[in-house]
C-alpha cells in the first residue's frame, strides 16, 4: 500500500514546490517588469504563508514525520483563515458596510478553496498516509497538536500583515 501512495504523495510534494515557484515568481515578474510598490510589498507579505509550502514540499518528498505536522498544520491555517475571511465577509455584507454586493462567482472560489484543503486536510489524515510518516497518534492527539500550531501560524501571519500595513499604507 504504502508503494501505491509514494506517486501521488510526490506529485503533491512537486504540485506545492511548483505552486510557490510560479505564485511567487509572477510577483517578481510584476516587481521587475512595473516596479516593487507598496501594494505588491502587501501581496508578498499576505500571501507568505505560501512559502512555507517549500520546506513542507522537501520533507514529504523526504518522509520525514515533521512534515507530516507542518503540511497539516499550513493547510489547517489556511482553512482556518479562509472560515475567517469569508466570515468577516458575511459580517461586512450583512452589517452595510461594504457596498458592492457578493457575487456568486466569488462566492464559488471561496467555497472551492476550503474544499481544496479539507481535501489536503483529510487526505494526510488517512491512517495509510500517517503511517507513511510514521504518525501513530490518535485523533484526539494529533488534532489538538496541529491545530494549535495552525493557530500560532496564523497570529504570526496576521500580526506581520498588520504591521506591514501600519508601516506602508497606500
Amino acid at each position: 500500500m504504502d508503494r501505491k501512495l509514494a506517486i501521488p504523495i510526490n506529485i503533491f510534494a512537486s504540485f506545492l514546490l511548483l505552486f510557490v515557484f510560479v505564485y511567487f515568481g509572477y510577483y517578481v515578474y510584476v516587481g521587475i517588469f512595473w516596479g516593487f510598490s507598496e501594494r505588491l510589498l502587501m501581496l508578498l507579505v499576505s500571501d507568505s504563508v505560501f512559502s512555507l509550502f517549500v520546506p513542507a514540499a522537501i520533507g514529504i518528498l523526504l518522509r520525514k514525520t515533521w512534515s507530516w505536522w507542518f503540511t497539516m498544520s499550513i493547510f489547517v491555517q489556511l482553512f482556518i483563515s479562509k472560515v475567517i475571511a469569508i466570515a468577516a465577509t458575511v459580517f461586512l455584507l450583512v452589517s452595510g458596510s461594504v457596498a458592492e454586493p457578493l457575487q456568486g462567482s466569488n462566492v464559488l472560489v471561496e467555497i472551492l478553496y476550503l474544499v481544496m484543503y479539507l481535501i489536503v486536510i483529510v487526505s494526510f489524515s488517512l491512517s495509510q498516509i500517517r503511517k507513511i510518516f510514521k504518525v501513530n497518534k490518535s485523533f484526539i492527539e494529533w488534532f489538538w497538536k496541529v491545530f494549535l500550531i495552525a493557530i500560532a501560524i496564523y497570529l504570526v501571519h496576521f500580526t506581520l500583515t498588520i504591521l506591514t500595513m501600519s508601516l506602508n499604507p497606500y
